[in-house]
């Protein structure tokens, strides 16, 4: 089975820039050796997160990352992508890994734009939030934290 396709097929609901990107990426990890039989545990997790993927990061960097990131999920990816659960609901069974790998590109993301070596699009506004909305302890009330202790 040719894996890509798994992930040609999520990219046709992306945005243009962020599928000619994602294929860009795609292309080097093809030609890379360090994926040569671990295909099939990128590409159906890649396709999950896609939507989250900013393209900022240079393409040869992004593939170093997804080979860091095989190299140390890639047995969890193997056990969720062979689970039973996957045959019944295979986005919700790649929801982990796909939100871990979301976390480790964001992560890259905002170090580069920490030291400089990004720049954020200037049509582009960014958000941080929970998964379930719920902000406990020194987030509560942010970016308002001091004014909320100051008032009670």
């Amino acid at each position: 089975m040719n894996h890509r396709q798994i992930l040609d097929a999520a990219l046709r609901s992306q945005p243009a820039p962020r599928s000619r990107y994602l294929n860009l990426v795609a292309d080097r990890v093809e030609r890379d050796g360090r994926f040569a039989d671990r295909t099939h545990l990128l590409y159906p997790v890649l396709a999950r997160a896609a939507g989250t993927v900013e393209p900022m990061l240079e393409p040869v960097e992004f593939v170093d990352l997804l080979a860091e990131f095989l190299a140390h999920h890639g047995a969890a990816i193997g056990a969720a992508l062979y689970d039973r659960a996957y045959l019944k609901d295979p986005d919700r069974a790649l929801a982990g890994p796909a939100s871990l790998l979301s976390g480790w590109i964001s992560a890259r993301i905002l170090d580069g734009l920490q030291s400089g070596r990004y720049r954020p699009p200037d049509d582009r506004t960014y958000r941080f939030h929970s998964d379930n909305g719920d902000m406990d302890g020194a987030l509560r009330g942010f970016p308002f934290h001091e004014d909320d202790a100051a008032a009670d």
